[in-house]
């Protein structure tokens, strides 16, 4: 099973990996966006310090992409990724138009098709993550964000078809969450499972806490995740390995009312065995 965990920008990481070489790509880009939060909210929490405190440090703020670097980051996803397979992309509502100018969707099907987008991306499908939970908010309390799925070449089935767009998993909150924007285990796991088949390769260059890798090796897939961030690559190994200290405080949360399937999605994660990991070079060129 192919698995690895890599810390590299993601730019470079992509340039290196072969065409065609991956089943699915699964991130939630670190957007240039977030830099308004840096000094309030959930960062201050975290360790970044309240702005105008004395006590904020930028440096312990987690570095972002730009919006030109997002639209190289969807270049390079499509290249690598196998022909008929899905990339699925978070972002909240600012990010959302930049992710449609970065592919292209802005300009009319037509215009796209003419400027050369459509030889990436074949269709878009916009779903919703409901975080069951709302967030705090200086307007509306947000409860959700988007997952933006690509399509590269023919549209490959889902492994499900009953599964609706709105995705129903609480947020993590409070001393599970290890980084500010970690994503639920179980919410990666239903993405993984309907676009890939067991023992079929995720990829995922900006990996946080390590929720796509951990994703995917408890439902059989391989990985290849990447983080610029020493911090990241080291929360993401330890969990992978089962450190006690940190895989006690990460127990995928749900609600009773998100079904049986859930609970099965849960039970895989808490027993799954994680072995030493393993690389397969040919997905990497000389």
């Amino acid at each position: 099973m192919n698995a690895r965990v890599i810390q590299s920008d993601f730019l470079e990481l992509m340039k290196q990996t072969r065409s065609e070489s991956v089943d699915l790509v699964l991130t939630d880009p670190p957007y240039p966006s977030l830099e308004r939060w840096k000094g309030i909210g959930t960062t201050a929490r975290m360790g970044l310090g309240r702005a105008g405190s004395g006590s904020d440090d930028a440096s312990k703020f987690f570095p972002c992409i730009t919006w030109s670097q997002l639209a190289e980051f969807l270049v390079q996803a499509a290249r690598i990724l196998k022909q008929n397979r899905h990339c699925y992309v978070m972002c909240d509502s600012v990010a959302l138009p930049h992710v449609y100018k970065a592919i292209g969707w802005q300009s009319s099907w037509a215009d796209a098709k003419d400027m050369g987008y459509m030889n990436f991306w074949s269709n878009v499908k916009p779903l919703i993550w409901d975080k069951v939970n709302a967030g705090m908010g200086y307007h509306y309390r947000c409860r959700y964000e988007f997952i933006i799925m690509l399509d590269k070449g023919k549209n490959r089935k889902l492994n499900d078809l009953g599964i609706s767009d709105i995705l129903w998993y609480k947020r993590i909150d409070g001393k599970d969450r290890l980084v500010p924007t970690q994503k639920p285990v179980g919410l990666f796991q239903t993405l993984i499972k309907q676009s890939t088949q067991p023992g079929e390769v995720v990829f995922d260059p900006f990996c946080g806490a390590g929720t796509t890798a951990l994703a995917a090796k408890s439902t059989g897939r391989g990985y290849i995740v990447s983080d610029i961030s020493e911090k990241a690559v080291e929360i993401t190994n330890k969990l992978l390995s089962g450190c006690p200290e940190i895989k006690a405080s990460v127990a995928i949360q749900r609600d009773e009312a998100e079904g049986q399937a859930q609970a099965e999605h849960l039970a895989e994660c808490e027993s799954m065995e994680i072995a030493a990991t393993d690389c397969q070079p040919e997905l990497f060129r000389e």
